[in-house]
């Protein structure tokens, strides 16, 4: 329907959008021309006289009463005058309440941001517990700009911050760092995951025309996930799977339907000590009427979450500790003087000078791979020893081969050279060639464990017994002098020096001509130190000598048998994220703990699980593949090229409990977000 049309003699036309009104309005009667405007009466008549004739007739309009009875004067003027005082519209009056209340709302704004309690009244709400405790003792007119930047700006700069954003630096991330820094590097605080943004884009696959694809460079700030304000029980790392999904392309309902199998979680690397649960399980531990139980070696951490292996002394030890002990019974040969065919070597022209006539009959035995380390030092032993190859025998060097012939010569006159430095220098001489191989200074207790207390009485035997003419021929190679006529000392068989020695120290063998340590026990801190320095000289220029005389000293079979269980894993295959041309090796002494794990995308803890009476058993979950040749694995140098001796877990077995209505199935029981660097390709997000 149509409102009816209006009819021109029977409507006034309102003007509602003037200030001002008629006066007389309140009376009913309003004048037809209304107030100026600027709110002043005209003086308006009812109508303006019509002429007909001679006469001057009414020209009032019906709408404002029709022809008046008195009519117009003689003069044509209309004798019905309006006066009034003009009244202010009511468009004009609401408009100055709402003007007026907004300059006063104004004003108490100006006066509320201009306070000193300003902060307190616009807080939006109150603090979590965390941040309220940190900032309860601050100043009140700081307290917000430990966290805003605006938090101790005045008014005006609150307006400019419409054009200067240099006004809202530093940023919230920002000043978020500066109490998380630590946690969290600033470079990396805005990265998703804090993973580099490049990596995670080759990670990510190619986005489809369908499929919605977020930008991995673009930066997220803390206030993305973290929201305060929401009271002090609010719990700050709190988020919810709708929260994951925003970002993550794939989409989940569940975790019993849509999460994957876990494939090889939590296995992505072999275990740093070498142990072959199946074999143990079914042949060691039966052969010796022992019970195989988890908890034998392994014991929950102080928080329950994770499961620490005990030290060698509780597990280990009862059995191994014999074999140790048979593998250097005769010590670890420090320096040895090894047979030498001394005249095939003269006949080819390279005379090596005194050589013990025991050890002169022909080529044969090695050199202990630290004297091979020691010799590196020397630039022409280290020639001979690319010639030779590092874990050379003299029991291989070819007599017919004028090469190797040279090479083996120029090895005798370097260990002569470095007995006698030792014999000279003492201890101050392996320091100087130590440094030499490692290019750094060696620090007090790095070096007093190398020495072992060495004294120079160990190392006089060289010169008082074997090679007597030693100094001389140093001095002057060319120029032969007689021995010194100083009394030797009575030689000691190997069984009385190994017994003087039962409790560890350092003996000299006349059979082998050689000086020994024999160590103390399991982790002796003379042999794990040589060990530590020979796998420190495994990168730089010395590497090529290096590598081969480590594989030597960690062999299986090698005196202390460090290798049967301690794996030597190469840096640059065990963290993806580092320098690929950092090739150095590294010896594991020790199994895997929760403190040397970067934090990763997974979390997993045993606490909430061992109450469970049917997860008691360990092997509820764990279950050994006795089929796996797990020791193979221990061939190489590579971490995550292995075999793993447990059976894969199953997403079922999780399932049974982790519903929404049970165990809970939220992305955040399982996974977190902040992870450390190289974590991208140990667990995918």
């Amino acid at each position: 329907m149509r409102e009816p049309l209006q009819e021109f003699q029977g409507d006034n036309y309102e003007r509602p959008n003037q200030s001002w009104i008629c006066g007389l309005s309140d009376e009913g009667a309003p004048c037809p021309v209304g107030p100026g405007r600027r709110g002043r009466c005209p003086g308006a008549t009812a109508c303006h006289p019509a002429r007909d004739g001679d006469r001057w007739v009414c020209n009032r309009s019906r709408a404002r009463g029709g022809l008046c009875e008195t009519g117009p004067s003689p003069e044509g003027e209309c004798c019905h005058n309006y006066q009034c005082a003009p009244l202010r519209s009511m468009r004009s009056r609401r408009g100055r309440f709402v003007f007026g209340c907004a300059l006063a709302t104004l004003g108490g704004l100006c006066l509320l941001f201009s306070s000193a309690w300003r902060n307190e009244a616009l807080a939006p709400g109150e603090l979590s517990v965390q941040h309220a405790q940190l900032l309860e003792r601050s100043d009140s007119t700081r307290r917000c700009a430990s966290c805003h930047a605006a938090g101790d700006q005045t008014l005006g700069q609150w307006i400019q911050h419409a054009v200067n954003n240099n006004l809202a630096q530093p940023s919230q991330t920002e000043l978020c760092l500066e109490c998380h820094q630590k946690q969290i590097a600033k470079h990396e605080a805005m990265w998703a995951h804090n993973i580099d943004p490049l990596v995670l884009l080759a990670d990510s696959p190619p986005p489809t025309p369908f499929q919605r694809h977020l930008d991995p460079t673009q930066e997220l700030a803390c206030s993305t996930c973290h929201r305060e304000h929401h009271g002090a029980r609010h719990d700050l790392t709190l988020m919810s799977d709708n929260a994951c999904q925003a970002c993550h392309q794939k989409q989940y309902h569940s975790f019993a339907t849509d999460h994957p199998e876990f494939e090889a979680w939590p296995t992505r690397r072999r275990t740093q000590i070498a142990f072959d649960h199946g074999a143990h399980q079914l042949k060691h531990y039966p052969k010796e009427k022992q019970e195989f139980t988890c908890t034998t070696c392994h014991v929950q951490d102080r928080d329950g979450a994770f499961q620490r292996t005990l030290d060698y002394e509780a597990t280990c030890g009862k059995c191994h500790d014999s074999k140790i002990e048979a593998s250097w019974d005769t010590g670890i040969a420090l320096f040895a003087l090894p047979m030498i065919d001394s005249e095939t070597l003269r006949a080819a022209g390279h005379d090596i000078g005194q050589w013990p006539e025991q050890a002169s009959e022909e080529f044969d035995g090695p050199l202990p791979p630290i004297t091979k380390l020691l010799l590196a030092a020397d630039e022409r032993a280290a020639t001979a020893l690319a010639t030779l190859g590092a874990d050379f025998d003299f029991f291989d060097v070819d007599p017919d081969d004028p090469s190797q012939l040279q090479a083996a010569g120029e090895i005798v006159w370097a260990t002569k050279r470095l007995l006698h430095d030792v014999s000279v220098q003492g201890q101050a001489a392996l320091r100087t060639r130590l440094e030499t191989v490692l290019n750094r200074q060696l620090s007090k207790q790095e070096f007093s464990a190398l020495t072992a207390r060495l004294s120079p009485e160990n190392l006089a035997v060289m010169t008082d017994h074997w090679l007597t003419r030693l100094p001389a021929e140093i001095a002057n190679r060319t120029e032969e002098m007689p021995a010194s006529n100083r009394p030797e000392a009575p030689d000691q068989d190997r069984e009385t020096a190994r017994q003087r020695v039962a409790a560890g120290g350092w003996l000299h063998d006349e059979t082998t001509l050689s000086i020994r340590y024999r160590p103390t026990g399991h982790a002796d801190p003379w042999v794990t130190a040589w060990i530590d320095v020979m796998t420190e000289a495994t990168t730089g220029r010395y590497a090529k000598i290096t590598k081969p005389l480590l594989k030597q000293m960690m062999a299986p079979t090698a005196a202390g048998l460090c290798g049967s269980c301690h794996s030597v894993d190469r840096t640059s295959i065990n963290d993806p994220s580092g320098d690929p041309n950092d090739d150095r090796c590294v010896v594991q002494w020790f199994a895997k703990h929760v403190d040397d794990e970067p934090s990763s995308f997974t979390t997993f803890s045993h606490a909430p699980h061992l109450t469970q009476a049917q997860l008691a058993d360990c092997q509820a979950c764990h279950q050994i593949n006795s089929l796996a040749n797990v020791m193979a694995t221990y061939v190489g140098d590579s971490p995550v090229e292995f075999e793993n001796g447990f059976q894969p877990l199953t997403k079922q077995s999780c399932a049974e409990c982790h519903t929404p209505r049970a165990a809970g199935d939220s992305c955040m029981q399982c996974h977190r977000y902040h992870v450390a660097p190289g974590s991208a390709g140990r667990q995918t997000p």
